[in-house]
């Protein structure tokens, strides 16, 4: 009995590496915690609590999300 020759699937992309996956998440901590902190701090100087800290926070998480598509999008 024949089998079809089926043929192999396409090559995908390399994974990423250990140090590439570690730097993403260094990357991300920051990206959401450096901007969250900023906007704390402006919101106790110029007293508009909470509303610069959640701006900070969906700035940083926009942010970071963008940085992960664009970096690891051909791993895709």
């Amino acid at each position: 009995m024949d089998h079809p020759h089926h043929a192999a699937a396409a090559p995908r992309g390399r994974a990423p590496s250990g140090g590439e996956l570690a730097g993403l998440g260094v990357f991300l901590a920051a990206a959401v915690v450096l901007p969250l902190l900023v906007g704390a701090v402006l919101d106790n100087v110029i007293h508009t609590a909470p509303l610069l800290l959640f701006a900070g926070l969906v700035i940083g998480i926009i942010a970071g999300g963008a940085v992960v598509y664009t970096r690891f999008k051909r791993y895709l």
